[in-house]
């Protein structure tokens, strides 16, 4: 393959030249111009050098959709909460951020589509909220949206699926399988099947997941110190105009 990058002023497109043998052998190799970008060169070298796998590897069952939710008209939590891509934030779900749907629509879908312990929920489309996973260990009845999917995992750690799909290796994956129209873009779930990722030792997964673990904790304690720092720093300010302002 050569990948000839275009860097004049005039930015008129990247140029890249590929083998019909590159074609044959990738899946993911688009009529576009993002797929001669370094950033995937440089991801195929790796992967290529390692020993890795799969997702497909670890999923065999298909990937279940939600269907798109007839939501309750009210600001009350009242019904049965949806996952959509908005309430998928940072590895957790935002409860808060849920719509509701009437415990009938809820009893009234198949049993595949309601999330349960230990799945991953992942994000399939929508531009920039693509490739949003998260693991699933909530109590109480839950739906998905249209735009989730629920993965079932066997033989991995899901836990170690969220993190791996949420990493670099993840992202650079994701980005380089999107398409569709701006705004309107998405990966399919034969996409998120072919993606690869190191194998690891069992003992080097343990360890992993328990101080990538310990180090999100910790990073959390610093986010909560830093939002009521700034809190504090707004009631101060919000004090002192107050206090200085002019009376008529």
């Amino acid at each position: 393959m050569v990948i000839e990058p275009n860097l004049s002023r005039d930015k008129t497109p990247m140029v890249m030249t590929a083998s019909l043998s590159l074609v044959r052998k990738s899946h993911t190799l688009r009529a576009d111009a993002k797929q001669g970008e370094r950033r995937f060169a440089e991801f195929e070298a790796f992967i290529s050098s390692v020993d890795a796998f799969c997702l497909s590897d670890f999923l065999p069952e298909p990937f279940v959709r939600g269907a798109q939710p007839q939501y309750i008209e009210t600001l009350e939590p009242v019904g049965v909460p949806v996952i959509s891509t908005m309430a998928i934030q940072d590895l957790s779900i935002r409860t808060e951020l849920c719509r509701y749907i009437t415990q009938d629509d809820y009893d009234s879908l198949h049993e595949a589509p309601k999330p349960r312990k230990n799945d991953v929920l992942l994000t399939m489309d929508g531009g920039p909220s693509i490739g949003k996973p998260v693991f699933f260990d909530l109590d109480g009845d839950y739906a998905i949206d249209s735009h989730v999917a629920i993965l079932r995992p066997v033989g991995i750690d899901p836990r170690l699926l969220v993190y791996l799909l949420a990493s670099p290796l993840g992202h650079v994956q994701f980005q380089q399988a999107e398409s569709g129209a701006s705004g309107q873009t998405g990966v399919t779930e034969e996409d998120v099947r072919r993606f690869r990722f190191p194998v690891l030792a069992d003992a080097a997964i343990d360890a992993l997941l328990h101080e990538f673990a310990q180090a999100r904790a910790e990073i959390a304690q610093l986010v909560e110190g830093l939002r009521r720092k700034e809190e504090e720093a707004w009631a101060a300010f919000n004090q002192a105009i107050v206090a200085r302002a002019k009376p008529r």
